[in-house]
């Protein structure tokens, strides 16, 4: 039941983000799709999506708790930006490292508000099974 709505979950986020891709490639105009395929800011955007989906993964399949995560990504991400500012092939920004930052937010905060829902809602099933026994008794 658990992998069911890890699935779940992650299929309505791969969903969102080809929508909400799509939609801005479809229906913009054309001189506003060059300037936004053409950013830099869609360097961030994939930075965002990447690790929004690597922290899926690490603590999917790795399990680890909230701040481990947060931290070990954190960590891997700042040094990912500073090995590409020494190379001479690749740019090291703050800007990536920033969406990086945001992207493992947003799934911990995402997966933190899951969490509550299902924990409001089981606690909202029980009173409703101890009013059903109380008035059948």
């Amino acid at each position: 039941m658990k992998a069911h709505h890890h699935l779940t979950f992650f299929i309505l986020i791969l969903c969102g983000a080809c929508l909400l891709f799509f939609s801005s490639e479809l229906l913009l105009p054309e001189s506003v799709k060059k300037i936004i395929f053409r950013s830099p800011e869609i360097d961030s955007i994939g930075h965002f999506i990447g690790f929004f989906v690597l922290t899926y993964l690490v603590s999917s399949i790795l399990h680890f708790s909230p701040s481990s995560t947060l931290y070990s990504l954190c960590f891997y991400s700042a040094l990912s930006e500073l090995g590409q500012y020494y190379l001479g092939f690749r740019n090291g920004e703050f800007s990536d490292f920033c969406a990086d930052v945001a992207g493992i937010s947003c799934y911990l905060l995402l997966k933190y508000s899951y969490s509550l829902y299902k924990l409001f809602t089981l606690k909202r099933l029980l009173k409703i099974r101890e009013s059903a026994k109380v008035q059948t008794n």
